[in-house]
């Protein structure tokens, strides 16, 4: 009976450690890279969807807006924050996510890696931002869905 139950735990860890070296299969080039280390950027376009950085009671402390890349197919948020602000971006489609942690610098604007969406796939932006301690200097939002 031992030799039973070892065996399928062995079994099951290697079958575990296969899927998890595969990767996704939807993995694209673009999905994770820097939009202007990658040129993608160049070719940007605002999609129109915009979203206050809001703490519990209601003030903004920055916005989200989500970009796409004409020549790459791909999304991704940029957020204007206080300088000392640090947080999180993140780029929705239907089928991925990738998401970029921001510290304080770069005068606030910071922006978060690529997902390939081509033309016809919707994709959305959130971000987080953090001005210190306190729950009045949290802040999150999230854009609306732009379809390609």
């Amino acid at each position: 009976m031992k030799i039973h139950v070892a065996a399928a735990a062995v079994s099951v860890t290697a079958i575990s450690t296969l899927l998890l070296s595969a990767g996704p299969a939807s993995a694209h080039p673009y999905d994770g890279k820097d939009p202007y280390r990658s040129g993608c950027a160049a070719s940007k376009v605002y999609t129109g969807k915009k979203a206050s950085l809001k703490n519990e009671i209601g003030d903004s402390l920055g916005t989200v807006q989500l970009y796409y890349s004409r020549r790459c197919g791909t999304n991704w948020g940029e957020a204007r924050v206080s300088k000392h602000g640090t947080g999180q971006i993140t780029v929705f489609t239907s089928s991925r996510n990738i998401s970029f942690t921001y510290r304080a610098g770069n005068g606030g604007h910071h922006w978060g890696d690529m997902v390939y969406a081509p033309s016809g796939v919707c994709a959305k932006a959130s971000a987080s931002v953090s001005n210190g301690i306190g729950r009045v200097n949290k802040g999150s939002g999230t854009t609306g869905k732009a379809c390609g």
